[in-house]
């Protein structure tokens, strides 16, 4: 873990914020439906044989015709007596090289105390397309400019620097069900000038812990990787 006398020093600012922070999610949560209603987005799922720039090879495993991103191969797995429900099976998981960065930026006003940018971010398999997701959410091909797509927004604000405090940097494993040992960088970084950051509001909004904690506790709205985030807090 890196920075990890700086969580302490976040905490007390979350705890001087309380004063001000606002609570009510109302005005995200309406922004966010909002959104949903404009965002030309939609999905559907259809045959596999039928996914467009992916290969199925010699020997089963599926891949991006471009060898980036994940791949689809098998495992087969064997259990201690008593420790899974059966003792063997085989199965389909999700291979990747590298795994992503889960960042959070968060900043500190006179009105509204601490608070971090959420992205409202689009995904096929999600309920409702939109949901509330970190500030950066994204694997290394993205970060670093893939050929083709544009450079994940904010990839700048991934290192320490006079306007950037690391307050924690670690890696977490992804859900070993389905990903063959993939972890995931889990950040939060604290902008002294936030003023510098170039924000589109039609996909970022500004949220205190208090209101991303109430969204929590409705449907499909803050995403899950907010939550690993956010737990070290």
């Amino acid at each position: 873990m890196a920075g990890q006398e700086h969580i302490g020093w976040l905490r007390e600012r979350l705890q001087a914020s309380l004063i001000v922070e606002p609570r009510d999610p109302s005005e995200l949560l309406e922004w966010l439906e909002a959104r949903r209603k404009d965002v030309p987005f939609s999905a559907h799922l259809i045959p596999l044989r039928d996914v467009a720039n992916w290969q199925q090879a010699d020997n089963g495993n599926i891949t991006s015709a471009t060898g980036q991103f994940f791949r689809i191969e098998g495992v087969r797995v064997k259990s201690a007596p008593g420790l899974r429900e059966i003792s063997g099976w085989d199965q389909p998981i999700f291979t990747q090289s590298e795994g992503g960065v889960l960042a959070l930026l968060c900043r500190e006003t006179p009105d509204k105390g601490v608070e971090f940018l959420l992205q409202a971010k689009a995904d096929p398999g999600n309920i409702g397309y939109l949901q509330f997701c970190p500030t950066i959410q994204s694997t290394w091909e993205n970060l670093r400019g893939l050929k083709g797509a544009r450079r994940a927004p904010f990839a700048e604000c991934l290192d320490a620097s006079e306007d950037i405090r690391v307050v924690y940097r670690s890696k977490h494993n992804e859900e070993g069900s389905r990903f063959w040992q993939k972890s995931n960088e889990n950040m939060i970084l604290f902008v002294e000038d936030s003023a510098r950051l170039e924000i589109n509001q039609s996909s970022y909004r500004w949220a205190s812990l208090s209101q991303i904690k109430a969204m929590t506790l409705l449907d499909n709205v803050i995403g899950p990787y907010v939550r690993t985030v956010i737990a070290p807090l």
